[in-house]
């Protein structure tokens, strides 16, 4: 037999070498997983930028952040209405008239937001009885502006699933966003400098939504059916948005005005680390779920719940051992991060790290939900968890002060999912047993992040 030439020999380990790269390419590029790297990095990259601005700042800037961003987000709930949801769902989300009448909504909504809140600010900071902020609110206010004239791109890239683009865009921007914060840090060493370098982010997003997508460019239009539509779609998006602010702000309003800058600094930096793993739900379930499953709902699929759970399945199992794992590693993650000043915050991150436990599930059922039509969903989510904070917040307010309070806050994800799973189960869509297994490996979690916290401490 002859042997090979040494030619044929290489091209074949050349081909073979290339079909490797070619394979681990198309596995790295799947829309989950690239939700998972760029989730990944971007915490990555706000923890490294936490460590380095509680090294420039001192603690009161942070209780500042969280008063501001609490304003901002208060502002953006109130007048929600549900443009990316509306957007992707519908039959015309092709046509440049459609486009061109939403963007035309879209500006408009922020210009009136700029004004009222820049119009507010002093009644505002008087409300939190810290008038010093009046001029930082006025300036936050032109973040609606900023991001209101961005382009429509951003939300038919995801229609499209352009998931990795759609991702290099927020991972361009917070780099930049953080590199502008060291440097005013270092520089300024107070407030504006997180404040410009956010408005900068905002700024530089805007601008790579025109420049990176095609067919960016919108003008103004209005189409009535369009706009009766879009109102008919966001009632329940705004009511439940509504509905969300005093859920996920209450107790910042409150604490923003009971506690000092320096106390609430430590329960903004805890919020903030617990609130990271919901960067992830809130990506995979926008952006591969829902796309996913009004895809199939679109196509008619029969088996929807065979669908739905084994698009989320191995996602799930892994997002909530992680969870779990944030509970359990809680103090361990505080000292490593921060130096002894922050401690305090390390119980806060406990109790607030339970919600992102049960985000994804949540998130989850409420796109499986949305995408096949039962939009008040949403609503009645919000309702539940209204009503559960309306009686376990004064409950522990009154058993515990402020730690009962956080208890309460911590636990208010629980009454939204078991009302998505009660409307799954009458639609059929509902697996209990995974649903259980995620859970389980969440307690999982919970087990091993504390006996890795436990092990740690002993060597240092």
């Amino acid at each position: 037999m002859t042997p090979a030439p040494a030619s044929a020999l290489a091209d074949a380990a050349q081909g073979s070498l290339s079909s490797r790269v070619r394979r681990f390419r198309d596995i790295a590029l799947r829309d989950t997983n690239v939700v998972v790297i760029s989730v990944v990095l971007a915490n990555l990259l706000r923890a490294f930028s936490s460590v380095v601005l509680t090294r420039l700042l001192v603690p009161e800037v942070f209780g500042i952040s969280g008063v501001i961003a609490s304003i901002v987000f208060a502002f953006g709930m109130v007048s929600d209405l549900g443009f990316q949801a509306f957007v992707v769902r519908h039959p015309d989300g092709e046509k440049p008239h459609f486009l061109d009448t939403i963007w035309t909504m879209a500006v408009l909504r922020s210009i009136v937001l700029t004004c009222a809140m820049f119009a507010l600010s002093p009644a505002i900071a008087g409300l939190f009885g810290k008038p010093e902020l009046t001029p930082l609110i006025a300036v936050a206010s032109l973040t609606f502006v900023i991001d209101g004239v961005a382009s429509l791109t951003l939300l038919t890239a995801l229609r499209h699933r352009m998931v990795l683009r759609l991702s290099l865009v927020e991972l361009s921007v917070l780099i930049l966003q953080i590199s502008l914060s060291f440097l005013l840090a270092y520089l300024w060493r107070n407030y504006w400098a997180i404040l410009a370098s956010m408005l900068a982010g905002s700024a530089f997003k805007s601008l790579l939504s025109y420049l990176l997508f095609p067919d960016s460019l919108r003008k103004p239009a209005f189409d009535r059916q369009y706009i009766r539509e879009l109102w008919n779609f966001a009632r329940f998006v705004t009511g439940s948005s509504i509905i969300t602010l005093l859920l996920l702000q209450g107790d910042k309003f409150a604490l923003g005005r009971l506690m000092s800058l320096d106390d609430f600094g430590f329960y903004i930096l805890a919020g903030n680390l617990a609130t990271a793993p919901l960067a992830f739900t809130t990506a995979y379930a926008s952006r591969v779920l829902f796309p996913a499953y009004s895809q199939a709902w679109r196509d008619g699929e029969k088996n929807l719940r065979a669908l739905f759970y084994a698009k989320r399945r191995l996602p799930s199992l892994i997002y909530s051992f992680a969870a779990g794992g944030l509970i359990g590693s809680a103090p361990l993650v505080i000292e490593l991060l921060y130096d002894p000043r922050y401690a305090t915050s390390a119980i806060y991150l406990q109790i607030l790290a339970i919600t992102p436990l049960f985000a994804l599930a949540s998130n989850s059922g409420n796109e499986t939900l949305t995408a096949t039509g039962h939009i008040k969903v949403t609503f009645q989510a919000s309702v539940a968890k209204l009503l559960w904070f309306c009686i376990a917040g004064p409950a522990g307010y009154a058993l515990g002060g402020v730690l009962g309070l956080v208890v309460a806050v911590g636990l208010m994800e629980i009454p939204a999912v078991i009302l998505k799973w009660i409307r799954m189960h009458r639609l059929q869509f509902l697996d209990l047993r995974q649903e259980l297994l995620f859970l389980a490996a969440g307690g999982g979690g919970i087990i091993a992040g504390a006996i890795g916290d436990n092990l740690i401490e002993r060597l240092l």
